[in-house]
């Protein structure tokens, strides 16, 4: 009833009868272990895990989901998947005395991604959308208690860690120019003469939860090729913004 495809760093893409054809499945976090002491007193209730690394401060912690006091492949669940709930786009176009405005907004409304980026220890150490300087360091200083220690604990890319709101909301572009009047043209030995300005990806608004540059960035090749796993992003570049100054010239 089910088909698990597998990622360049092992994260899970579960295609499961009757649900959504492609999820994301893995093991559900809950904040990280804060210190030893905390540790301890889990294991000495009969918490247990097979999973390497797990027992470690400043390490994520992992939901029992069946309730058995172990924590193993038997924990893992669905928990997203890339389809946007639904996309849009509005644009419109005013005119007035010669001059004319054209506006476009476009955006995607849920959906979530793999931020393939949280694999690098460069990532986990020195952006701060990753580490957003209140990560536990120590049991004196646990941070948060959401943010782990970039070194520690499980596998960030087998968790729900590492999923991240997708949605985003561009003003895309503006248009604006000024259309000569045609007696004013006629002078100069023109049929028309247009001056305009534009900008391009003039905002952008990305989801709460999104910790990276470009929300519509996705990795295409390799296995990413497969219509069964889709929604990895890693190294995405960043949205450029541009300028256009021109003149429309009609002979």
């Amino acid at each position: 009833p089910y088909l698990y495809n597998y990622g360049e760093r092992n994260e899970i893409y579960a295609a499961i009868i009757g649900q959504p054809s492609v999820q994301f499945f893995g093991y559900k976090t809950d904040g990280v272990w804060t210190s030893q002491d905390e540790i301890d007193a889990a294991q000495n209730k009969g918490l247990t895990s097979n999973l390497s690394q797990y027992f470690q401060p400043g390490g994520l912690k992992i939901v029992d989901i069946d309730g058995n006091d172990t924590i193993d492949a038997n924990d893992r669940v669905a928990f997203g998947n890339p389809f946007p709930d639904f996309t849009w786009g509005i644009t419109n176009t005013f005119a007035y005395a010669g001059f004319d405005l054209t506006i476009l907004i476009q955006g995607v409304q849920g959906g979530k991604l793999i931020n393939g980026d949280a694999y690098y220890n460069e990532t986990k150490k020195f952006n701060k959308n990753f580490n957003n300087n209140n990560r536990w360091v120590s049991a004196a200083h646990p941070g948060d208690g959401k943010t782990p220690y970039f070194t520690n604990g499980v596998d960030w890319m087998l968790t729900d860690y590492v999923m991240e709101d997708a949605s985003y909301a561009a003003l895309r572009n503006i248009i604006i120019g000024y259309t000569l009047p045609h007696k004013w043209a006629k002078k100069a030995l023109l049929n028309g003469l247009r001056i305009y300005g534009s900008v391009y990806n003039v905002l952008y608004l990305t989801g709460k939860t999104y910790r990276g540059i470009n929300p519509e960035a996705r990795v295409t090749s390799s296995q990413y090729r497969s219509p069964l796993i889709d929604g990895y992003q890693r190294g995405a570049f960043p949205l450029s913004r541009a300028y256009t100054l021109g003149v429309d010239l009609n002979f």
